[in-house]
């Protein structure tokens, strides 16, 4: 068995949300998904049901997905001009990058391009022992 996880993370090293991460958390997924989409948004998601599905072709690969009023509203929300404003803080525009990015792992230097913060600040921030929104070096397959 390897042991990625005592190797200190690079600018290289790829990073993905882990949803088994919040299945133990005492945070609410949902709740901060939420948080990601516009008072308008967010508004219209009160008025329906969150669970209804609906189809979704994936404009690059014509692939298609089920997803439900939320996950639309989240991919609706990631083709705004200002996904990044500057007063959003590190971990949430990280976090925004890897969801619009289909949560495909990404490392400090493509975080960076994508949010317009700093390689080195995002490599400190989510490449230390805490873990934050669910943020942590990818050991995939």
């Amino acid at each position: 068995m390897a042991l990625n996880y005592l190797i200190k993370p690079s600018v290289e090293t790829k990073f993905a949300i882990d949803y088994d991460w919040w299945e133990q958390s005492r945070d609410d997924l949902q709740v901060y998904l939420l948080t990601h989409l516009t008072p308008e948004q967010q508004n219209t998601l009160a008025e329906g049901d969150l669970q209804e599905v609906f189809d979704y072709v994936d404009p690059q690969t014509g692939e298609v997905f089920q997803r439900d009023r939320l996950g639309l509203a989240l991919t609706e929300s990631a083709q705004q001009a200002d996904l990044f404003p500057e007063h959003i803080g590190l971990i949430d525009s990280v976090f925004r990058a890897l969801l619009i990015n289909g949560n495909r792992p990404l490392n400090a230097l493509e975080l960076a391009e994508i949010t317009g913060r700093a390689a080195a600040t995002i490599l400190k921030t989510i490449g230390g022992v805490r873990i934050y929104r669910g943020i942590r070096p990818f050991h995939g397959v």
